[in-house]
């Protein structure tokens, strides 16, 4: 048997070479009831549980809604390799809690960027947005391969329990440590802090993005929770109810900091996992969740996995 490896193998499914046993696709037939990316959609808004906002990031940012869909995969970040990844196993449809194109906007070209003022003191002028081989090779892979990406973030953490939060406490196996209803709040077993980090990243799959504050001797039993990108209000209401509060993204010079001058005076901790890492649980309940409304298709979780890698000692 020819081996390739997995840079090429990356390479020819980008290219859509990659056919036959390799690509595996789970191919739309004439026999299957067809499901468009609309149909899709509208159900998720029908059953999402809470009400649809007008105003809202979740909605499709690439593709055709009138797409037959042949199978479904949710992640927390439509990357490059999420997207292939979806490819290889025959899916059209992403739903990402995140956004495909590098900003808020989430627009499928680079944004305009402010530059020099024509005349000394005036306004700055934006000039036109340049060519980017980025969002190029993105964007012909995702029309090559008539891919919807669907992003669905405000709506999902809307929901009681959050599934961010209630996803990321089940990779842990926290379940049954649980403080009341409160899906933030959970009693460990007592642990040092250090062993404590290193068993969140172990479960999560982190490699480099996992930061700590506070002393690895700590012990630690209260935990709080705060998946995703978090203000410091929440780390302000978060920690002191607990002795650790795993994160996912906060600003260092507010909430890291909060928490290093809170540790020096009390036994306390913070362990950041990153923004990505933190909400990919989430995404894998909603991949179970939509199993229940799409039955005509696979649906699947792929994580888009830590972006980050810690140099050798």
């Amino acid at each position: 048997m020819n081996h390739i490896s997995r840079r090429e193998f990356g390479a020819l499914l980008a290219s859509g070479v990659v056919t036959g046993r390799f690509a595996a696709p789970l191919a739309y037939t004439e026999h299957a009831t067809a499901v468009t990316a609309a149909d899709i959609i509208e159900r998720i808004r029908r059953n999402i549980g809470v009400n649809w906002r007008a105003e809202t990031v979740d909605n499709i940012k690439a593709g055709d809604p009138s797409t037959v869909i042949t199978g479904v995969v949710t992640t927390a970040m439509a990357t490059m390799g999420v997207l292939q990844r979806a490819r290889e196993t025959g899916a059209n449809l992403v739903i990402t809690s995140e956004p495909t194109f590098y900003g808020r906007a989430d627009s499928r070209t680079p944004p305009a960027r402010p530059g020099l003022a024509a005349v000394p003191g005036a306004a700055p002028t934006a000039t036109p947005p340049r060519a980017d081989a980025v969002y190029a090779a993105k964007n012909a892979f995702i029309d090559h391969n008539r891919m919807v990406i669907f992003r669905l973030s405000d709506h999902w953490r809307m929901r009681s329990p959050d599934p961010f939060m209630q996803g990321l406490a089940d990779t842990m196996r926290w379940g049954r440590y649980a403080v009341g209803a409160d899906a933030s709040r959970y009693d460990i077993p007592a642990v040092s802090l250090e062993a404590f980090a290193s068993r969140v990243k172990h479960q999560l799959g982190a490699r480099g993005g996992v930061r700590v504050v506070g002393d690895p001797r700590t012990r630690v039993r209260r935990v709080g929770l705060l998946p995703g990108s978090t203000p410091i209000t929440a780390a302000l209401r978060a920690m002191p109810v607990a002795d650790v509060v795993v994160a996912g993204e906060v600003r260092e010079w507010e909430s890291v900091e909060y928490a290093r001058d809170l540790a020096a005076r009390e036994s306390k901790g913070l362990v950041l996992v990153g923004r990505v890492v933190s909400e990919d649980p989430g995404m894998a309940l909603c991949a179970r969740w939509l199993g229940t409304l799409v039955p005509e298709v696979p649906v699947r979780h792929v994580a888009a996995g830590d972006p980050y890698w810690s140099p050798a000692a």
